[in-house]
Order: C-alpha cells, then sequence, then structure tokens
C-alpha cells in the first residue's frame, strides 16, 4: 500500500465515521411542525444548572463528567450545532426570521439565547463546563500538563520541545493541506483553515514571547468574533471546527480545523479558548451581568500561587482575576487554601448594595470619646464609602452600650 492508497483509505474512514456518527436517526424531542430540538435547550440548561448545586468537594469530578456528558449529547445525540461561529451566524438570521417565519427564529435563537441567558444568570460556565470545543482541547492537553505547569513556573522561557511540537502541527498542517488541494476544490465557507494558519503562527509566536505577547494575543479573540459578525451580515457561511461533530457530515477542513486545535492544545492548554474562540467574547459580555462571580479577598491572600498554576487559561495571577477570560472552572477557588478566592451570589439588588458595603470596604476610624458614666471610652465609626445605607450599631462598656446610626 503507497501513500496515496493509505491517505485514500484514511479520508473513506474519516468520511464513512462522520457520516453516521449521530446514534439516533433524527432529532429527539423537537418541537412540533418545526426542526428545534427541545432536548437541546434542556441539556443546555440542566447541565449548566450542575456547577450550583454540586459539592464543592467533588466539584471537579462532576465538572469532568459534565463536560463528558457535553460531548456526548451534543455530538452524538442532537443535530443542533453548537459551532463557535455557527452561533454568531445563526443568531444573526434568527433575528432576521422574527416577524417573517417565527417558528423558523426559534431554531436559529434558541440554542444561542439559552447560553447567553445562562452566562448572565451563572456566568462563563459554558466555557468551562459544557463546550465541546473546549472539552476537547481540557482532555487532550492533560497529557502534557506537567511539562506545561514547570514552563509556567519559569516565566515561559524558549523550549526546544515546543519548538519541536509546532514545527510537527505545521508539517501536517502542510501535508493535510496539500492532499485537500488535490482532492478537492476549497469553497468560502472552509475559510476556518485560515484560522488553523493563525493558530500555528501563533505556537511558533509562542514559543519565544509567550509571556511578553499573551495579553496582546488574546485579543485575537474579539478581531476574530467581528469577522463573523461581518461574515455574517453579508450572508457568508464559515464552518467551526468540530462542526462536522454537531452535523453529521464530513467537512474536511472542518475535521483540519478541529485536528489543529486539538494538536495546538498539547502546547498550549485551551489555545482556541485564549486566542481566537469568538464566542468566548459574547460569553464574556454576558457574564459581566451575571449573578455568580468569583471574588478575591487579598486579606485572606497567602501569595502561595496555587490559583495561578491552577489556572489552565491563565485567568487568574495570584488571585487577581481577569472576568473577561475566565471560565468559571472554579479550580482556583477549590485549591485556595485559605478561602481568598470564593463563589459571590448576588441574586437581588438589595443583595448587591450589602456586598459593596462589607467591612473589608468600609474606611474605619477611631475617636477618644470622654464620657463621665462610663468607663470605656472608644467609639468606631463606620462609614461606608458608598453611602448606601445605614444599620444600628453599638459600642459595649462595662456599664451601658451607646448606638450610633452609621453603616456596619
Amino acid at each position: 500500500m503507497n501513500l496515496n492508497q493509505l491517505l485514500d483509505y484514511l479520508e473513506n474512514l474519516s468520511a464513512d465515521f462522520f457520516g453516521n456518527i449521530k446514534i439516533v436517526e433524527k432529532g429527539m424531542l423537537g418541537l412540533q411542525g418545526s426542526y428545534v430540538e427541545l432536548l437541546t435547550i434542556l441539556a443546555l440548561g440542566l447541565l449548566a444548572v450542575v456547577p450550583v448545586i454540586v459539592s464543592s468537594r467533588r466539584r471537579q469530578t462532576f465538572r469532568h463528567l459534565n463536560q463528558i456528558a457535553g460531548i456526548i449529547i451534543f455530538i452524538f445525540v442532537v443535530f443542533t450545532c453548537l459551532g463557535v461561529f455557527g452561533m454568531i451566524r445563526n443568531f444573526h438570521r434568527g433575528l432576521n426570521e422574527i416577524g417573517r417565519e417565527n417558528i423558523v427564529a426559534l431554531y436559529y435563537l434558541s440554542v444561542p439565547l439559552t447560553i447567553l441567558a445562562t452566562s448572565m444568570i451563572f456566568g462563563a460556565t459554558f466555557c468551562g463546563w459544557i463546550c465541546p470545543t473546549g472539552s476537547l482541547q481540557e482532555f487532550i492537553s492533560i497529557f502534557t500538563r506537567k511539562w506545561w505547569t514547570a514552563r509556567k513556573k519559569k516565566g515561559f522561557p524558549f523550549s526546544w520541545w515546543m519548538f519541536g511540537a509546532s514545527s510537527a502541527v505545521l508539517l501536517i498542517f502542510l501535508v493535510w493541506m496539500w492532499r485537500l488541494s488535490v482532492t478537492r476544490s476549497f469553497f468560502i465557507e472552509d475559510s476556518n483553515i485560515y484560522w488553523s494558519e493563525v493558530l500555528i503562527l501563533l505556537l511558533f509566536i509562542l514559543v519565544w514571547r509567550q509571556k511578553e505577547w499573551d495579553g496582546r494575543l488574546r485579543k485575537l479573540k474579539v478581531l476574530s468574533f467581528w469577522i463573523i459578525v461581518a461574515a455574517a451580515l453579508m450572508s457568508i457561511r464559515i464552518t467551526s471546527p468540530v462542526h462536522l461533530g454537531f452535523a453529521k457530515v464530513y467537512d474536511p477542513a472542518s475535521f483540519l480545523a478541529t485536528v489543529m486545535v486539538i494538536l495546538a492544545a498539547l502546547a498550549v492548554p485551551r489555545v482556541w479558548c485564549r486566542y481566537l474562540c469568538p464566542w468566548k467574547v459574547a460569553i464574556a459580555w454576558a457574564a459581566r451581568h451575571s449573578a455568580r462571580k468569583l471574588v478575591f479577598d487579598r486579606n485572606k491572600c497567602t501569595h502561595c500561587g496555587k490559583c495561578t498554576y491552577a489556572c489552565e487559561i491563565e485567568a487568574v495571577d495570584e488571585g487577581r482575576i481577569d472576568p473577561k477570560e475566565c471560565l468559571m472552572c472554579f479550580k482556583c477557588v477549590d485549591v485556595c487554601p485559605t478561602g481568598a478566592i470564593y463563589v459571590s451570589e448576588k441574586w437581588c439588588a438589595e443583595c448587591e448594595r450589602q456586598e459593596d458595603c462589607k467591612p473589608q470596604n468600609t474606611q474605619i476610624t477611631q475617636k477618644k470619646l470622654m464620657f463621665p458614666r462610663l468607663h470605656g471610652n472608644i467609639a468606631v465609626n463606620f462609614i461606608c464609602p458608598n453611602q448606601i445605607h445605614s444599620k444600628s450599631w453599638s459600642v459595649s462598656c462595662p456599664c451601658k452600650s451607646v448606638a450610633k446610626s452609621s453603616c456596619f
């Protein structure tokens, strides 16, 4: 068997596998008279609730089980697309169908709106607990996690291992592209190949300049988002990585992009989520308004660095959390020995006002007061910097107590 025959065999095998990837023949729990899969909406809602109800002692175990469930449901069962490009495109198309074909609008809007709504309530848990694209990257990076952590502790110096891995990914990409160029014609929907090229270029940049360039390169997500938005406005369809898993169809360009994302994640954990995922931009916007957030109490921090090394996407630096990058995986919360990072829940406006007026945010002054009839002469005034509300408090002394009106 020569090289061409081997490649033909592998391609036919891939086409047969992805053409029959679904374990069911049609959508389950479909809304009558439409293609809307209620199972997709139900699964998204239930999987988003899991982070709230599970015990903190075994939270990471439940998270991985949740990710596995997401992969099984959204790749092998339901037919609804959860592609990171497709959800942006579908959202735009659904908006255009409102008032003309409302059932079609519901089909395209149901999944993006469900994800954005759950993100506004629970934070970016879709990224850290559900997203199949992110889960595949996280599971594959297990094999290189120890090496990555050691490199991170050294400040990301030049690594021959990473250079060799990046070169291997580039070689696989070039051979694969040569094969596709011989056997197929490319269309504009295959433009996800350009994202693969950018991903490989990023790997080589990160070999030498990860510490210096990491923050700047993360802005590429915003550029990626607006490119997909512009394509949607011009009715240009660009398929996502992992699209072939959602769509029950063999898409060579999407398959190539998927393999490149997975291989690149061996060198840089969740590399797609860090630098190129356009849907993460929308999730981060929605999570800004969420009721659940991670809070850092610097007074409890011992600067042990455990949270910094636990975060695969590097959204945490000695307790300081970047909400735009955070995936709400809660690893930093679980490894913190002093509870300096904790989950804050603000389910009402009053709760938020009380959270803003906690003692750690309060200016404390002490004044010596002379009371002839009191043995104690120290009064403490709690002054709320936000001037939101006040409550009654008292200072006790051996004789009696003196009441004051201030913010406690």
